[in-house]
């Protein structure tokens, strides 16, 4: 592979060098190199060796920008490829990298072009090396004739034309790249090839600087006769005879299509998505300020935004794979296309979720209404490999004017509409209003305060009596956790458990619930010398962690507590979601003594086969099913089915949300084991239920 690269590299982050050098060492190079982690080493290095090429991390020190270090680079007169190793979001700044003279950038996530773009610059180096000795030669010998075979023989692709522009002489390589022979081009001039992207006036310029007998360098976009493009660093040397005349014109070129077309892709990169090719979020921003700036002249329709998301799209990664998931993005990315048409603009926001800009109507509603023939229209089926796949989106709807004034802020609004629609009625459609943007505010506070309040210990863990029908004591409690914001007061559990599930806080709220339960069973143990069982609710993200084991084994040695006096209890939703992982870590818990209650029966999918199939031990009723019991009635057979059917299956029966005398007879009469609810006692402190026990006479009524 020739001489080893000799490399500089600039970066702060020891790791990100080592990744930097393993992946050329992959591509079998050994690379010399140094290293710069400051502007000392900078002004100290950057001298020291005849260096291929610069590689600048775009986080290498966050008060001194890349764009110093090549400006100084460019003041010293150096000429070493200066290359960018850039994260995502820093791609635009490199981009105006790109165009200040740097000649590269490299995802910093994704080093495999690396050693390809080394490589390359390292060859170009050594050509304009080459042809700076060749020019210079040139230029100082310009009247002697034997300079131009020299140029001939050196430079890579090169033309001589006579003082008007005619072509006298192509070397082989110019007709190689052209496509077209040296007879058609002998004669003529570079008109032939026309040449792109410049305007009359540059091309004005162009010749008033080679006519005065001065070197013109430059990039020129040339049309090979096959109607193809190619690029060309062009360098143009005038010839002049004794009286100052030029008579002639000497033009070295070198091929940069190569880097040209990788320079279109990173700006494509920027701003189109690569999976479905449609705008990416900037690119549609931009847009969508333009229509608002046509609207507000008077020449476009109404700005309306439509956000949408795929509904559990997640599944057709889990059941087909994710190679299906992207075939299927790409079809439901060309169906919104083709219903919307040109005058809409269509992007996709993230993995599943879209948008779509309109401007044909002159009202939200108009906009709802075509909303609603969108979602119609994404319903129908999508036939893939023998699947006929069904699929709905949510829709969330956002104008101009209410819906903000400003591009980023009518999209946010727009996707808070959508959020909206998930949250209450998945697969419909809502249009936005500032109640939206005030619950998703407030959503936001908790979220941000629930990691200060876990570490302020801000979070109360209260226990709810469960009593035993058949001994008429109290044996086992349920752990509720209870949130005193600084500022809100008590804060419902409906509103925060959905925040730490989604943050992962979750894990550390139920780890702080699982000890405070630990001590409350340990306390029971110490001052009334017996052991009470106390149930703790896992969530799906908990039981996921796998580490919920660990966790029981830990607080078990450290609190000398029985494993059996601590009770998991899972919803349906969360014991059917996987089986397969599902079963094995609920075996484990149950062969340790940790006692499995599966909560809310009755409301997910109440399956007999999944009952016998679960390691359970109790089964807790909805309460739900007391509303409207009544001896004889309906729901009274049904519950008594349910209780029974528990009974076969050799699992105690807990009904929840007992709060009448009623209630409570029959039940007692359907032989339901225990009973929980507000006619026992409310959610209580420790100390209170402490409190609670001691005066627990048994006397409901």
């Amino acid at each position: 592979m020739g001489s080893p690269l000799c490399i500089l590299i600039v970066a702060s982050d020891q790791e990100e060098v080592f990744r930097i050098i393993r992946e050329i060492k992959s591509q079998g190079f050994s690379p010399l190199y140094q290293v710069a982690m400051s502007k000392e080493d900078w002004d100290k290095r950057i001298h020291e060796e005849d260096w291929d090429s610069i590689l600048v991390s775009f986080r290498w020190n966050p008060v001194i920008p890349p764009m110093n270090l090549l400006l100084d680079l460019k003041s010293k007169q150096l000429d070493i490829p200066f290359i960018i190793i850039s994260h995502p979001e820093n791609y635009n700044e490199s981009l105006k990298l790109m165009s200040a003279g740097a000649a590269d950038i490299i995802d910093a996530t994704n080093l495999f072009r690396l050693t390809h773009v080394l490589e390359r610059e390292r060859r170009e180096l050594v050509f304009r090396r080459e042809k700076e000795v060749t020019q210079s030669y040139l230029e100082k010998s310009l009247k002697e004739i034997q300079f131009q075979n020299y140029a001939v023989d050196q430079a890579n692709i090169v033309s001589i034309t006579d003082a008007s522009g005619i072509i006298t002489y192509v070397n082989d390589k110019f007709v190689q790249i052209s496509g077209f022979s040296e007879n058609e081009l002998i004669g003529s001039s570079h008109r032939i090839l026309k040449s792109q992207e410049k305007s009359k006036e540059d091309w004005e310029n162009f010749w008033q600087t080679i006519r005065q007998g001065k070197v013109w360098h430059g990039e020129i976009k040339n049309t090979k006769k096959d109607g193809s493009s190619y690029w060309v660093e062009t360098t143009i040397v005038p010839f002049e005879d004794d009286d100052g005349s030029v008579f002639q014109y000497i033009a070295i070129h070198h091929d940069i299509t190569n880097r040209k077309l990788a320079e279109g892709q990173l700006t494509h990169d920027a701003f189109y998505d690569n999976l479905t090719e449609l705008p990416n979020r900037a690119l549609f921003l931009a847009r969508i300020e333009q229509r608002i700036f046509e609207y507000n002249s008077n020449q476009g329709g109404f700005p309306i935004v439509i956000s949408l998301n795929l509904d559990n799209f997640r599944r057709i990664n889990h059941s087909l794979g994710s190679t299906a998931g992207d075939d299927i993005l790409r079809i439901f990315a060309d169906r919104i296309n083709k219903f919307c048409g040109i005058s809409a603009i269509t992007t996709r926001l993230t993995a599943d979720s879209f948008a779509v800009l309109v401007v044909d109507f002159l009202s939200i509603e108009e906009g709802l209404d075509f909303a609603i023939r969108l979602q119609d229209h994404l319903k129908e089926i999508i036939p893939y490999r023998g699947y006929d796949l069904y699929l709905t989106a949510s829709f969330g709807l956002a104008g101009f004017g209410m819906g903000g004034k400003e591009a980023e802020e009518i999209l946010k609004n727009a996707e808070i509409a959508m959020f909206h629609t998930k949250e209450n009625k998945v697969g419909s459609i809502c249009t936005f209003s500032e109640d939206m943007k005030e619950k998703i505010h407030y959503q936001l506070e908790i979220q941000n305060d629930l990691r200060k309040g876990i570490e302020r210990s801000e979070f109360i863990v209260f226990y709810q009596p469960i009593l035993d029908l058949k001994s008429n004591e109290i044996g086992h409690w349920e752990a509720l956790v209870r949130w005193k914001h600084p500022k809100k007061g008590m804060v419902s559990p409906i509103d925060f458990i959905p925040m730490a599930e989604n943050s992962g806080l979750i894990l550390p709220l139920t780890k702080f619930v699982l000890e405070e339960t630990a001590k409350f069973i340990q306390s029971v143990l110490e001052t009334r010398g017996k052991t009470i069982v106390v149930a703790v609710n896992l969530s799906p993200q908990v039981f996921q962690h796998q580490n919920i084991f660990h966790w029981m084994v830990d607080i078990k040695q450290r609190y000398e507590i029985p494993y059996e006096t601590i009770q998991v209890e899972i919803t349906e939703s969360l014991a059917m979601k996987n089986m397969e992982e599902t079963v094995p870590i609920l075996e484990n818990l149950r062969d340790i003594g940790v006692k499995i209650a599966l909560d809310d029966f009755g409301t997910g999918y109440s399956s007999l086969s999944y009952l016998e199939k679960l390691p359970l031990s109790i089964v807790k009723i909805d309460k739900s099913f007391l509303n409207n019991v009544t001896a004889g009635s309906k729901e009274a057979k049904l519950l008594v089915s349910i209780i029974y059917m528990a009974h076969d299956l050799g699992l105690k029966v807990v009904a929840e949300g007992v709060e009448e005398i009623a209630q409570f007879k029959l039940l007692g009469e359907f032989k339901c084991d225990m009973i929980q609810g507000y006619l026992i006692a409310k959610p209580l402190s420790r100390e209170d239920a402490n409190h609670f026990l001691e005066k627990f006479t048994g006397q409901i009524y």
